[in-house]
């Protein structure tokens, strides 16, 4: 039962403009899709989005240059993307904002039909979009939800926990407590909110007009105090449901918040990065430390020597989260050091050269003061000398060698003058010498231990990572077959609600079957007793019957008594040819109650030409044993025609729909047509009044048939696939027969039993009229049946098709008897209607071209055609005393033949 409660709470939810207010068209040089009388822009794109209830959406993406949030915007009731497409690019502009817009199914150019469950859908498409085609992060997006728009935003956004915010704009507490002021949430409610509401994790924005007649502002306060993370509503003094954004105070507001949850958003962005920079900056002021005076880890100065309390320190007081940061540390401390020896042997290679430099400014120096003077004039002497036959290069070189002499000469001789101090200060040194020596050792082995540990650590590091990827595999494949599970399970939903819709369908029918049932049993046991009586009353008649046609045997051979007697008398007075004419006329008078049994003759010439109806004749039949003519066509009317005189005698009105088909009582009292209204009109022809309407199939009815042996019984087919047996008496349907192809023509069979139909997929049928269960079936046409006539004697069955062929069926055997063609025949109309003579001697057929067929059944040859008509032929009909025949056109215009 809730899906059918919720079916029905969608119907009375949800108002899609209608029209539409705008149209989709595609562009044909570039084949993008645009909105219909909107100028296109650059920045917008329009979308279609399938969704997994099967239903496509329209969709628009306004983006905004260097925009760090997306707004996702669900619309309220009654409007569609055309009349929202301003304002969302005021939006996007005022906002700086990347913004999407979509249309709920059934709304606008979006297809399905709205629902509750369906806009779940077209949310969670919008935002797979944003993320799959756009690269929208959830942090980034923020959702947007109006009116009844923020049920699917409040379902979406209690799924979703890392969303950036949500803004309600006139929110709801639920559907059913926008109607009525309830106090608890029932199983048949829609957009639960005041539920969902306490799960959604960001930052919500609450917005609602204080003479809100629409929604109540007491939902939008209710829904704010319910949000985990608050945000300061905006209630908006004198503010309707539809006019919120016409306040300045709203996009102020709106912009405000927007700016709040952005920079909420980038805090904590800067938090997650502190670390990773922290150690960045730390790692980049280390290339930046000057040179060491050692290259020995080991001189480094310590606080303690104790190295078992510092090992075990180091082993044991740090937790798993600072093992990787302490690796890090040592690693950095050797890469120093290794930049330290470099740093250090490049800084000797420099003192090098700057001494070189130095000793030959050194050399001209003492050239020029020392008391060695005239020696050493005499060493530049020989040196210019030299250099006569030298490069100014190897001048060079030979200057700084002469002066590296002299230094070392220099440097010997002030060693042997301080050698007595360099002696004594060696010995405190020398005694020391074992102690450092020891001390070195035992750091060499503290360093070991170091290297060690630092080993173990590594390869902790490398197996906790390797475990740590594992993990993070793991969950991935987790949460994988978590959104599989609950896609199974939304689509178990999806079926149980189907289901349930099905069931309770099925229910109903079952309840109207039952209740179709026990009226059939009360019908079958009335129809039971009246039959006792009918029985009864059979015998009498059959009694009374046999007495009258003795009666008339003997008035018969009084009238050939008359006859021959007249006759004699007639001879002798020369008068022959005036007897004739008065016995004819005596015997041809029937009697009350008795038909003619006349033969009939093939018509040739045209005697009336009526105009009966605007826009086309569909249906025509004589009344029995008369010749008057009845006609019904597209101008709702029923008309009764005069055929000695081609003049109106009558006209019945009172269908409100096109006339598809006529049958009359045989008692000539009641008139029934099939009308394209969906109903049955039934006629008193002495009143001219309506007597009975019958309504009950849902699409237009294109054939009726009244019971040859009763008028009380009526049988009638649509295109809704049901064929109905209605009593007049009674004035309601009485048997519903059900097919799965639509049928274009009826009629009864002899006895009343049986209803013969064709229909569209080209079948004749046979149906029993008490149980309506299929007697059988047969291949008549390879196309549509459009027409069936049951001959007088009840032995034959005309059938005519689309395939343009006439056939003859046996009604035992339903054998094909005879096949009737003709060149140029084509049958106009799925209803055209063709007929029998009375004698059963003959076939009349109309053709698209405007002529009638006439073909002999015994020889299975056209006898005459028949050429007035300058429109198709949808009708012809035979009168009972065998002339005329008469057909109607698509023009509205009968012809009748003799």
């Amino acid at each position: 039962m809730g899906g059918v409660t919720s079916s029905m709470a969608a119907k009375l939810a949800f108002f899609p403009p209608n029209p539409p207010s705008y149209k989709l068209i595609k562009d044909d040089a570039t084949g993008i899709l645009l909105l219909e009388h909107f100028s296109h822009r650059e920045n917008v794109d329009v979308l279609r989005l399938p969704t997994r209830r099967g239903t496509e959406i329209v969709a628009v993406y306004v983006r905004y240059p260097m925009a760090t949030s997306t707004l996702l915007y669900s619309h309220g009731n009654a409007a569609d993307i055309g009349q929202m497409y301003e304002l969302f690019i005021e939006l996007s502009i005022h906002l700086r904002v990347n913004l999407m817009g979509y249309d709920y199914s059934g709304y606008g150019q979006s297809s399905g039909k709205p629902s509750e469950h369906n806009t779940y859908a077209d949310i969670e498409a919008a935002y797979k979009c944003l993320e799959e085609s756009y690269g929208a992060k959830q942090e980034n997006i923020i959702l947007y939800g109006q009116s009844v728009g923020s049920g699917p935003t409040v379902d979406l956004a209690a799924r979703l926990p890392r969303l950036r915010a949500v803004v309600l704009h006139s929110p709801i507490l639920s559907g059913l407590r926008v109607m009525y002021p309830v106090k608890r949430t029932y199983w048949f409610d829609i957009y639960k909110n005041i539920d969902k509401i306490p799960l959604v994790k960001c930052p919500v924005l609450v917005i609602h007009g204080t003479a809100d007649e629409v929604v109540d502002c007491s939902h939008g306060k209710q829904l704010w105090e319910l949000c985990q993370e608050k945000y300061e509503p905006l209630w908006l003094k004198g503010g309707n449901h539809c006019n919120l954004e016409m306040y300045p105070e709203y996009l102020r507001h709106l912009k405000k918040f927007i700016s709040t949850v952005e920079k909420s958003a980038f805090r904590r962005n800067a938090g997650r990065r502190s670390v990773d920079g922290f150690e960045h900056a730390r790692r980049i002021s280390d290339c930046l430390e000057g040179p060491r005076k050692s290259t020995d880890r080991r001189e480094k100065p310590r606080k303690s020597t104790d190295r078992p309390e510092r090992l075990k320190f180091h082993e044991f007081k740090f937790t798993h989260s600072d093992k990787a940061e302490k690796l890090k540390v040592s690693f950095d401390h050797m890469e120093r050091s290794r930049r330290s020896v470099e740093y250090y042997d490049k800084s000797r290679k420099n003192m090098d050269l700057q001494l070189e430099k130095a000793l030959c400014a050194l050399l001209v120096t003492r050239c020029s003061s020392s008391p060695r003077k005239h020696q050493i004039s005499k060493e530049i002497d020989f040196t210019k000398k030299q250099s006569i036959h030298m490069s100014q290069e190897e001048i060079g070189r030979e200057a700084i060698k002469q002066a590296l002499k002299a230094l070392k000469k220099r440097h010997l001789l002030e060693e042997r003058a301080h050698a007595p101090a360099l002696i004594a200060l060696s010995r405190p040194i020398i005694s020391q010498g074992s102690e450092w020596k020891e001390k070195a050792e035992n750091l060499e082995a503290e360093l070991q231990q170091c290297y060690k540990a630092q080993s173990l650590l590594s390869n902790q590091l490398v197996v906790e990572v390797a475990e740590s990827r594992a993990a993070k595999t793991s969950l991935q494949e987790k949460e994988a077959a978590i959104t599989d599970l609950q896609n199974e399970v939304t689509q178990i939903r999806d079926e149980c609600d189907q289901l349930k819709e099905d069931l309770e369908q099925k229910i109903k029918a079952l309840e109207l079957v039952i209740s179709e049932n026990h009226a059939l049993k009360t019908q079958l046991e009335e129809m039971t007793l009246k039959a006792k009586n009918a029985e009864a009353e059979n015998k009498m008649l059959i009694d009374r019957w046999m007495l009258q046609k003795m009666q008339d045997a003997e008035r018969l051979n009084e009238a050939n008594a008359l006859y021959e007697e007249m006759i004699d008398r007639l001879k002798a007075s020369g008068l022959e040819s005036l007897a004739r004419q008065q016995v004819d006329g005596i015997v041809r008078r029937n009697e009350d109650g008795a038909e003619y049994f006349v033969e009939s003759t093939i018509p040739s010439t045209c005697k009336h030409k009526i105009t009966a109806h605007e826009g086309g004749c569909a249906s025509i039949l004589f009344e029995y044993n008369s010749g008057k003519l009845i006609s019904g066509g597209q101008d709702r009317s029923i008309k009764m025609w005069d055929t000695n005189t081609g003049s109106l005698s009558h006209t019945l009105y009172g269908c409100l729909g096109s006339v598809l088909d006529l049958a009359i009582a045989h008692d000539n009292r009641s008139i029934i047509a099939a009308s394209s209204s969906n109903n049955l009109y039934v006629w008193d022809v002495t009143t001219g009044r309506v007597r009975h309407t019958l309504t009950g199939h849902t699409d237009k009815v294109c054939a009726v048939d009244v019971s040859k042996i009763s008028t009380r019984h009526v049988v009638s087919a649509a295109y809704d696939r049901t064929i109905k047996v209605w009593d007049l008496h009674k004035g309601f349907c009485t048997n519903t027969i059900i097919f799965h192809s639509n049928c274009n023509s009826l009629c009864f069979s002899m006895d009343g039993q049986t209803i013969c139909s064709g229909h569209v997929d080209g079948n004749l049928r046979l149906w029993d009229i008490q149980t309506g269960k299929l007697l059988s079936e047969v291949a008549a046409h390879s196309l549509a049946v459009t027409s069936i006539s049951l001959s007088r004697n009840g032995s034959v069955v005309l059938t005519s098709g689309r395939d343009n062929l006439h056939n003859l069926f046996d009604m035992r055997s339903l054998e094909v008897c005879g096949t009737l063609r003709a060149t140029g025949n084509r049958v106009a109309s799925n209803w055209s209607r063709s007929c029998i003579s009375p004698d059963d001697n003959y076939v009349a057929a109309g053709s698209a071209d405007g002529s009638v067929h006439i073909w002999s059944i015994s020889k299975g040859d056209i006898v005459s055609t028949l050429k007035e008509h300058t429109a198709p032929v949808l009708c012809c009909s035979w009168s009972g005393l065998g002339k005329p025949l008469a057909s109607s056109d698509k023009n509205g215009i009968i012809y009748t033949w003799t």
